[in-house]
């Protein structure tokens, strides 16, 4: 299918969502830029049939609870998603009335699904991604090169939201663990987070000069309560440095994003803090706070690892699956993301209204 066919095939669809929201359903394009909080199925695959870091949502335990479009409960339904169910950005489109985020880039073939589309892609960041997995200038690049190819028309953007989740990878090789965790460790990281804060800005900025609209943009989660890292106190409590480091961030962020009419900061931080400190009353379903529902048998293993002869090397808590806030060891629950969103809905419908 030709570009200017595709684009003709695109206006259809879009004009038959207006007529849906005429009619009192609400209906948006979604555009998701970002990472693993985000990624509705970009993360590549593997052609050993062994799962890596970067691959291991396509494999079971991953989508252990997954629904089908009326809610029921289809059991093991890997898809590329770094959580058992949802993932936030499929929250987010959930609370746009949505069944769930739209579909990866990488799935697509360049067509232009009637919901928009995901670039999101595990492991990504502004500056550091692993195994060739695009920034989020990359993921901006392409989405303007789709946009001038016209596999994308700029009238999916008028009435669209895009969401950037930007969730630490760019920071997580540099939290201290075991040393110095007082405020003055920031001081030689403040430079750097600098950067990485304007470079989620200038991204944004690049955004709005294609024609976006309205842009939700994640601040950072409290990194420090991450598994991966309250893992050396048998996770127990959350770890100084890596809160410093998001705090200091978010702080930035929103001297840089607070006053943009078009932009809406979701108060990522806040949202977990109050499930981690049982501050929200949803928090007390989940007995677990820090401890994942999926963890590896070694520190450097991951949730789904095994070998070529199948052999398992992590542990699930099969017994308390709801139970758990965080799935595997960065990653929440799709329960654990109900209850974060749940707390940012009404900022959301609001904006987007």
């Amino acid at each position: 299918m030709s570009p200017t066919i595709l684009s003709v095939f695109c206006l259809l669809l879009v004009l038959q969502a207006a007529a849906r929201v005429e009619s009192g359903t609400n209906w948006y394009n979604m555009f998701m830029f970002g990472d693993s909080f985000a990624d509705t199925g970009n993360s590549p695959g593997s052609g050993t049939g062994v799962p890596t870091r970067l691959s291991r949502a396509w494999f079971d335990p991953y989508g252990l609870n997954y629904e089908d479009y009326n809610g029921h409960w289809q059991g093991l339904s890997p898809s590329g998603r770094f959580s058992d169910f949802m993932v936030q950005s499929d929250v987010i489109a959930k609370i746009m009335g949505f069944h769930e985020a739209a579909p990866a880039y990488k799935q697509s073939n360049n067509f232009c699904h009637p919901y928009g589309m995901t670039l999101a892609t595990v492991g990504a960041g502004v500056f550091y991604t692993p195994d060739e997995t695009p920034t989020l200038g990359e993921q901006v690049d392409t989405f303007k090169r789709l946009m001038y190819d016209g596999f994308i028309s700029s009238t999916r953007l008028d009435g669209a939201f895009l969401f950037v989740a930007i969730s630490g990878n760019d920071y997580i090789p540099k939290i201290n663990l075991f040393g110095n965790t007082s405020t003055n460790s920031i001081i030689p990281l403040t430079p750097y987070i600098e950067n990485v804060t304007n470079e989620i800005v200038a991204n944004v900025h690049r955004l709005q000069k294609l024609g976006a609209q309205k842009i939700l943009v994640n601040n950072m989660h409290p990194l420090g309560c991450m598994p991966r890292h309250t893992r050396v106190n048998n996770h127990t409590r959350c770890e100084s440095h890596g809160n410093f480091i998001a705090t200091a961030h978010n702080s930035m962020l929103q001297q840089k994003l607070g006053n943009n009419s078009n932009v809406l900061i979701l108060d990522l931080y806040t949202a977990f803090t109050n499930v981690i400190n049982n501050q929200t009353p949803d928090s007390q379903r989940f007995t677990f706070k820090l401890a994942p529902s999926c963890e590896a048998n070694e520190p450097e293993g991951f949730c789904g690892y095994r070998d070529g002869s199948l052999h398992h090397f992590y542990v699930l808590d099969e017994d308390h699956l709801f139970k758990h806030f965080y799935w595997d060891d960065m990653h929440p629950t799709s329960a654990g993301w109900k209850a974060v969103m749940k707390q940012l809905e009404g900022s959301i419908k609001s904006f987007m209204s």
